[in-house]
């Protein structure tokens, strides 16, 4: 019992690198943060919830969300799909097959048309909302495990 009151109640923090590495490795695949951490079954489970969310959202026709300028809740759906990492470049190729973020604005585009076809064939689907609500959610899940993994790297939570 060498550690005074006032030591046992100061969260110790692994380095100044380690909670950006953590966010960083936590971006990149679901759960590796956590990983990288010592959480080993943590990140284990978060990888299976975040992985099958994304997975039955592709599975259910859902969509990546593009970025159209006259849609201004388009910045925020893309930035959730683009805060799964990896996942959201899976996603990507698997709805529109390329790595695209934005609508291109002129209409006469070819490739908005296109990539507007690829969107159009999933819309029709009946499950696509439903799709699309997985992969909204897993999204917003790995900003969550993100932000844990910041927690227990600076030490503010085990």
């Amino acid at each position: 019992m060498s550690e005074t009151l006032a030591e046992q109640t100061i969260p110790k923090a692994r380095s100044a690198a380690a909670p950006f590495a953590a966010c960083f490795l936590a971006w990149l695949v679901p759960g590796l943060g956590h990983f990288y951490l010592g959480k080993k079954v943590r990140a284990a489970v978060f990888f299976v919830v975040v992985g099958a969310t994304f997975a039955l959202g592709i599975a259910s026709d859902g969509a990546a969300s593009l970025i159209e300028e006259r849609q201004p809740l388009t910045f925020l759906a893309t930035f959730d799909n683009v805060a799964l990492g990896t996942f959201d470049l899976i996603g990507r190729y698997l709805t529109y097959g390329t790595i695209v973020y934005a609508l291109p604005g002129n209409e006469a585009d070819p490739r908005r048309a296109e990539l507007l076809d690829r969107l159009r064939a999933r819309v029709r689907s009946v499950t696509f909302e439903y799709g699309n609500t997985f992969l909204l959610t897993a999204g917003l899940m790995n900003i969550l495990l993100i932000l844990d993994a910041f927690d227990i790297a600076t030490g503010r939570k085990d």
